[in-house]
């Protein structure tokens, strides 16, 4: 009796004739497919002795693929919840992926849609822990979307690939490490996720770009002309191929320079001054061992916010003269500040943690005389990626300033009061400016905004009016007034008194007087 019969039939009975052996369907295996057949094998003998309850039942292959699936709800469910519960939800999913195949064997009743069943389901545990891992912060949003993305393709282009019999291979498993980073992260709490993604997601863009080239040329060559290249078609000759290759990457190229134009002028710009930096007291001891994540002003003294190797995050309140003055609070050790210079609002302290994306205001009085911080108000600040904020009047109002990174390159004038009264800091905004693309610190001097603009090449502090930034010209262009930091990795800039301060990794303060670069443009804003 043929596999046909056997399959479509029903006439013998299951598993009478012994188990099947291993046969290519729906899968995405490339050169490596030896050893899947090998341990597909490998399962469908030591799991036999379990299967004849099943075959009695009358269960069929597909049930095992959604039990499976039945099973991703536990992880879903239980993911941030009970850890380890949805571990052993995860391996009852991948024991299912293991029996479902095997099964089939030994029933006979492999067949390509059972095999097709088998790889949706498979593909789905990968998913599910993915945006899981996306959905609770244990990867950043954009790295884990690459990944599950490049993964998907992957497996598409190695099914087609097979399906077609076509020469070309392509394969890349990763998810079983997913899956490892997962196990660990519930076990010790140790978070893996970003470095194994990142690394796989190079890997597998590596593959996505080959494999299409491959996966093209083999259709073509089975399924086309032979003949390329030919004088009498007009649209394949080789300035045709040249052209469907060149045009598109020089509309790409154009538009991403467009699109970044700004940002782009920055990292090759050259500053228009270079004031001399004057170098000042060490407000932070040279023992204190820690690191250096923010610096603010409160009347005349310095708030140094530090991480130290215990993890613990304090603020200090420091004299200008680097006396410290005992007062101090511990900031929660999830908090990530999201920039470098504080801006203080009268007694309260914004700041902007990454990991909850959320504004905190934090109330210095009642912070310093419990220890610890104390909040007095909190926004989301939705899809923005803060990275600079300052506080300034305008007119007789008190108004926020938020640089947002590379993906708005909008800075935003946020009424405080509209915001609060709203729920969310985009709520409050009431006016915008192009800012350098990647802002790292700011404060307001008048009229004049001066942002440090950290870009991957350099760094560099631009000053200019906001009566012209609003006009709509960007950070660049409206002020024509550049220059470097006192060090590349410098904290701020924040604003003592006449001064433009910035604090450098180890703690000592760099001091340039605003009027250097801001008292012409302050009288010419005044005109």
């Amino acid at each position: 009796m043929n596999q046909d019969k056997v399959e479509h039939t029903g006439k013998e009975t299951p598993g009478e004739s012994g188990s099947k052996p291993y046969a290519d369907a729906f899968n995405y295996f490339g050169s490596d497919r030896w050893i899947h057949a090998w341990l597909a094998e490998k399962r469908t003998r030591i799991f036999s002795a379990v299967f004849p309850p099943f075959v009695r039942l009358g269960v069929v292959p597909d049930t095992i693929s959604y039990l499976g699936i039945a099973l991703l709800a536990g992880v879903v469910l239980y993911f941030i919840r009970n850890p380890p519960i949805a571990v052993l939800f995860l391996a009852g999913h991948l024991i299912c992926d293991g029996l479902d195949g095997s099964y089939a064997r030994h029933t006979g009743k492999d067949s390509r849609s059972g095999a097709f069943t088998d790889l949706v389901c498979d593909q789905l545990g990968l998913v599910v822990v993915g945006i899981m891992a996306i959905f609770h912060h244990l990867v950043a949003p954009l790295l884990g979307s690459i990944y599950v993305s490049l993964y998907l393709i992957v497996v598409v282009f190695g099914v087609i690939i097979n399906v077609m019999g076509l020469g070309a291979r392509i394969t890349i498993t990763s998810k079983y490490f997913i899956y490892i980073a997962y196990l660990i992260w519930a076990a010790a709490g140790i978070n893996f996720f970003a470095p194994v993604m990142s690394f796989f997601s190079v890997v597998m863009a590596v593959e996505v770009t080959v494999g299409y080239w491959r996966l093209k040329r083999g259709i073509r060559r089975k399924f086309d002309a032979q003949e390329r290249y030919s004088d009498k078609d007009q649209y394949s000759g080789r300035l045709n191929y040249a052209i469907n290759v060149s045009v598109p990457l020089a509309v790409l190229l154009i538009i991403v320079i467009w699109a970044n134009l700004t940002p782009i002028r920055t990292m090759i710009d050259s500053p228009s001054l270079r004031p001399t930096w004057l170098a000042g007291s060490q407000i932070v001891p040279p023992g204190e061992k820690g690191i250096l994540l923010g610096v603010g002003v409160l009347h005349t003294d310095f708030l140094v916010l530090s991480e130290q190797e215990s993890g613990i995050k304090k603020v200090m309140r420091v004299t200008a003269d680097g006396v410290d003055t005992g007062h101090f609070f511990v900031v929660p050790e999830y908090v990530t500040p999201a920039f470098s210079s504080l801006p203080v609002d009268e007694n309260v302290m914004l700041l902007v943690d990454s990991s909850t994306r959320l504004l905190m205001g934090i109330d210095l009085d009642a912070s310093f005389a419990a220890r610890r911080t104390v909040t007095v108000l909190t926004l989301p600040i939705e899809y923005l990626h803060l990275t600079a904020m300052a506080t300034a009047n305008r007119g007789d109002h008190k108004v926020w300033f938020a640089g947002n990174y590379l993906y708005t390159r909008k800075t935003y004038v946020i009424d405080p009061h509209r915001a609060l009264k709203k729920g969310s800091m985009l709520a409050g905004v009431v006016d915008s400016y192009t800012n350098g693309g990647f802002p790292a610190g700011m404060t307001v001097y008048g009229d004049t905004v001066i942002e440090l603009n950290r870009s991957p090449v350099k760094s560099m502090i631009y000053a200019a009016p906001l009566s012209r930034l609003l006009k709509g010209k960007n950070i660049v262009d409206a002020g024509k007034v550049s220059f470097y930091p006192p060090e590349p990795d410098a904290l701020g800039p924040v604003r003592h008194e006449q001064d433009l301060v910035m604090l450098s990794t180890e703690g000592r303060v760099y001091r340039l007087p605003l009027e250097v670069f801001v008292k012409g443009r302050v009288r010419e804003s005044q005109k």
